[in-house]
């Protein structure tokens, strides 16, 4: 009975927290409506689209986008249907982690405080309650790792396969999958390493084959955009800054984001990293299928995405992109504690449980009071609910999340290029003397450049007016519409 306690404490955790998910409820980012909008067009049959009749791969998740068209097409509302599947595949990834950490070797202690911590980060709980594929993506990689690690080939590659086409980084995963079938190409059958690399090859090639043939590319024009956007010294710089500030004071992104040294970040990450010093030391001093194995799944995977979103700078204004680090910063931790204090469940279950506390701490006191504030989706909502819900009619906006889905099924012009290639690499006042949409709606902080702009201009005055304004009662700024003149 002992030996189950760990598992009992972790589904009761799982279950305490989900049922706090739900209380709390949905709240989402902006860039959450934008795969909503995908699931919404699919689900209703008009295909994998955005804007109807025009085939732009505008989301990074084509795979979170399909799972909620299904949800929805069995009558669930895409917000609540992504909610619950997100705290359900928390819930998943607690117990992989244990069962990860459990077959790897470490006692059940470990394992369990690995699981605890995890469902304990309350940062990213409001990542899966953003609606957002954080937590779809999460749950991927670590089904596809502990598929690994107990040597589990065919379903590692499916689950690598499915990862890759929920988030580009999905992609790293094959690689650890190839390594696992030569190391243990020993161990298992010709016929398992046969149907692993067919299974990886057949999912992967068939959306590659259905991306190129439908959007002409199987990168995201999301991607291209971005990386138009972001190509900048100084936004590098707040990239670099952003990622070592999440080690030593905790997530990117203001508001329920808010840092705060009382969830004791730098704890987490000084013993994530003794962890993962600890595993590379071990190896070195006695190379084992033992000590391989603990490396590669605890320590690659994280490595490899830190550095890989660094050195494109991505860790900017998108606090999603933290999600894959969470998981192995809990797994890491209890490894590290144990490494310190010379294998000491006692300690182990102490610091785990103290870091959940202060996690739990910093939510009451710091995060959930800041996150009542945010008004950025509804001051879109506000604004945009007087344009007409018709495919005729063009509004163009920096920011098209909660305007797109807002308006559907009105076309939109999105001034930033994720959902209209053309617009990369395009002045955006440009875009508009082109293209004349019916409507124009900003945010007057993020397109203050924009709005200076078309105030120097006197065709904007001429043709546009101001139809609808909301100011933000938490921040110095205004959401607005502007009308085209003489629209009816």
């Amino acid at each position: 009975m002992a030996s189950r306690a760990p598992a009992f404490v972790l589904c009761a955790a799982a279950l305490v927290r989900s049922a706090a998910g739900l209380w709390l409820g949905f709240r989402p980012f902006d860039d959450t409506y934008i795969t909503f909008r995908y699931s919404s067009n699919l689900a209703a049959g008009h295909g994998f689209v955005y804007n109807l009749g025009e085939p732009v791969l505008g989301t990074t998740a084509p795979l979170w986008a399909l799972v909620l068209a299904l949800a929805a097409a069995l009558g669930v509302p895409i917000e609540h249907g992504a909610l619950v599947i997100s705290l359900a595949c928390d819930a998943a990834s607690a117990f992989l982690i244990f069962s990860i950490l459990s077959t790897l070797g470490y006692g059940g202690v470990v394992a369990a405080a690995g699981g605890l911590l995890f469902l304990g980060m309350f940062d990213f709980l409001s990542l899966a309650r953003s609606g957002m594929e954080s937590s779809f993506f999460v749950c991927l990689v670590l089904a596809s790792l502990w598929s690994v690690t107990s040597r589990r080939v065919i379903s590692a590659a499916v689950f690598a396969a499915f990862a890759a086409l929920t988030r580009p980084e999905g992609a790293l995963l094959p690689i650890i999958v190839a390594w696992s079938l030569w190391y243990y190409r020993s161990d298992v059958s010709r016929r398992e390493l046969t149907a692993a690399v067919a299974a990886l090859c057949t999912i992967v090639s068939a959306w590659a084959a259905y991306a190129v043939k439908t959007f002409g590319s199987v990168v995201p024009q999301s991607v291209v955009a971005k990386s138009a956007l972001f190509d900048d010294p100084a936004l590098a710089q707040f990239s670099w800054n952003n990622l070592a500030l999440f080690f030593l004071r905790g997530q990117y992104g203001g508001e329920i984001f808010t840092r705060t040294h009382l969830q004791l970040m730098p704890v987490v990450s000084v013993l994530a990293g003794a962890g993962a010093m600890a595993l590379a030391w071990s190896f070195v001093r006695s190379p084992s299928r033992r000590t391989l194995p603990r490396l590669v799944v605890l320590v690659f995977f994280p490595a490899a995405y830190v550095a890989g979103m660094a050195v494109s700078h991505a860790f900017t204004y998108f606090p999603w992109y933290y999600a894959p680090i969470y998981p192995f910063l809990a797994a890491l931790a209890p490894v590290g504690t144990s490494a310190v204090s010379g294998s000491s469940n006692a300690a182990v279950a102490g610091v785990a449980g103290i870091l959940v506390a202060a996690n739990l701490v910093a939510a009451v006191t710091v995060k959930m009071p800041a996150g009542r504030t945010s008004f950025w989706v509804q001051g879109y909502f506000d604004v945009s609910a007087g344009v007409p819900r018709e495919p005729s009619v063009r509004v163009a906006a920096p920011e098209i999340g909660a305007i797109g889905w807002r308006v559907w099924p009105a076309t939109i012009i999105d001034l930033e290029g994720l959902v209209t290639p053309d617009a990369v690499g395009k002045v955006p006042t440009d875009l508009l003397k082109l293209h004349l949409p019916e409507y124009l709606i900003v945010r007057t902080d993020n397109a203050a450049q924009l709005l200076t702009t078309l105030q120097r201009g006197e065709w904007f005055d001429r043709t546009y007016e101001v139809v609808s304004r909301r100011r933000d009662p938490n921040a110095d700024r205004e959401f607005r519409t502007y009308k085209k003149k003489g629209e009816e």
